[in-house]
């Protein structure tokens, strides 16, 4: 029960810190473009799906991928989900919880 409660706090904190580019960026703070440029470019352009999805839901311009829907949105927020998934059992792995 322990270990689950580890997991799933490291989990949360590792979602919410993959998530900032983007809250960052909704709230105008200054410097927070290239960031969220890149929390989006990373997910859509590297593995495709900017191409798979269509013009309809990304327009690709000369900074990268531009979301357009809420799928689009919806498919990079899962992406960096999984991403925080991935790293918080690696770490869990490395690190195992100690019961005191």
């Amino acid at each position: 029960m322990l270990s689950n409660n580890v997991f799933l706090k490291r989990f949360i904190i590792t979602v919410l810190l993959l998530q900032i580019p983007l809250l960052l960026a909704l709230i105008d703070v200054q410097g927070s473009m290239l960031p969220a440029l890149f929390w989006i470019n990373i997910p859509v352009l590297w593995t495709g799906i900017a191409q798979l999805l269509g013009e309809s839901h990304f327009i690709i311009g000369e900074f990268g991928a531009s979301p357009q829907s809420a799928l689009a949105y919806g498919v990079i927020i899962t992406f960096w989900t999984a991403v925080a998934f991935l790293i918080t059992k690696i770490t869990i792995k490395l690190k195992p919880v100690v019961n005191e």
